[in-house]
Parts: C-alpha cells; structure tokens; sequence
C-alpha cells in the first residue's frame, strides 16, 4: 500500500510538471498569436499603402486589366474597383473564378427592351477584353436572372472557336452548350430565357435605342 501511494504521489508531482508546461506553452502561442496578429495588420497597412500610392499614380484613367484581376484586393484596391464598376455599369459578380485568378462578372436580363440588350452587348464586348482564358480557351461571365432547377448557366466566349455560347451547369459538371456565332445572337437567346418583365419599358422605344456605332438607321 505504502509502495502504490509513493507510485501515485510520483506521478502526481509528473502530472503537475506537465501542466505547467502546457500553461508556459499555451501562454506563448497567445504571445506568438498576439504578436502573429501585430505583423499581419502592420502588413496589410503597407499593402494597402502602397495600393493608395499606385492608384493616385493612375490619375483619373482606370487601370481595368487591374481592376479584373484584384482577389482579395486591400481596402484601397477594394474601394477603387467598386468606383469604376459602378460608372462603367458593370456586374461584379462577388466571387472568384479558380481557372483563371480573376474575380468574377456577371451578364443578365430585367427587362425585353432593345435598350438593355444593346447595353449588354457593349458590356460584353468590353468586359471580354479583360477577361482571362481558362483551359478550355474559355472567358466566362455568370448568367443572373435566368429560371434554374439545380443548375446554372453561364455566358462564355471560345478564343478558339469564336463562339460565344450559353451552358448549363449541373453539380460543377457542364451538362450542355448553346453556341452562337455572334454575341448579339448569344444575348438575344439569353434574354428570351430570362425571367424579364414583360411590359415595354420607356427607353424600349425606337427613339431610344442605343445602337451600336455605325448602325444607327
């Protein structure tokens, strides 16, 4: 009996050594995870000073090839994009494509108006400029506003082929393609599928159609 309490007590005083390591150690990752935090923010803060000395160097033309490729963009970056998407009228889709780096921009019909479909072809038009290839030799823009049943759809331009096409997506995976020779072609067919109003809105008019240039009547 004598020889088991002098066992216990032994391991008792181990026990009680290994707990105060554990209490030294765990002090120290709060010092590592405090200090971790200190150096992160110091970090961002000159990210995002260095982005304020980039963007004022830019002047008053915006850099859009950078502006399509900020992920994760610093509070500066963040502020300056969302400035000239909102004056371009374009769709940033807030999220991210993973082929590509870039984030993503969206396409999508609210209306049947003439109006809105040439706005969206200028759109298009300019935004494909900046969008960057995936492996399939693919640049994609999410498809908004479309009725969907446990998939989605996207607008896409083949740098290969130079067709433009709608797919269908269905558990990641594509299950089918509707491809068009032209991007008003694509945007005709996107805006007949689209869960568009169906009252004529004012700029619908004849007299307000945007054309595109040249072919103004």
């Amino acid at each position: 009996m004598v020889q088991l309490q002098t066992q216990l007590n032994a391991i008792h005083e181990r026990i009680a050594e290994a707990q105060n390591i554990v209490a030294r150690r765990e002090r120290s990752v709060k010092r590592a995870e405090r200090n971790l935090e200190i150096a992160e923010d110091n970090l961002a803060q000159l990210q995002n000073e260095r982005d304020e000395l980039l963007i004022a160097s830019w002047g008053d033309i915006p850099n859009w090839q950078v502006i399509f490729d900020l992920v994760n963009p610093s509070p500066a970056m963040y502020e300056y994009k969302e400035k000239w998407v909102r004056e371009k009228g374009l769709h940033a889709g807030g999220m991210y494509n993973c082929h590509t780096n870039q984030g993503a921009f969206s396409v999508g019909f609210t209306t049947t108006s003439e109006h809105e479909l040439y706005q969206n072809i200028r759109m298009v038009e300019f935004v494909m400029q900046y969008l960057r290839t995936d492996h399939n030799n693919e640049k994609t823009m999410i498809v908004y506003n479309v009725p969907t049943d446990n998939c989605c759809h996207n607008f896409v331009f083949n740098t290969g082929t130079g067709k433009y096409g709608i797919t269908t997506d269905s558990y990641m995976s594509r299950s089918n393609i509707t491809e068009f020779s032209t991007a008003e072609e694509a945007l005709r067919y996107l805006q007949s599928i689209s869960d568009t109003d169906i009252v004529p809105e004012p700029e619908s008019l004849p007299g307000a159609v945007i054309y595109p240039d040249g072919d103004e009547e």
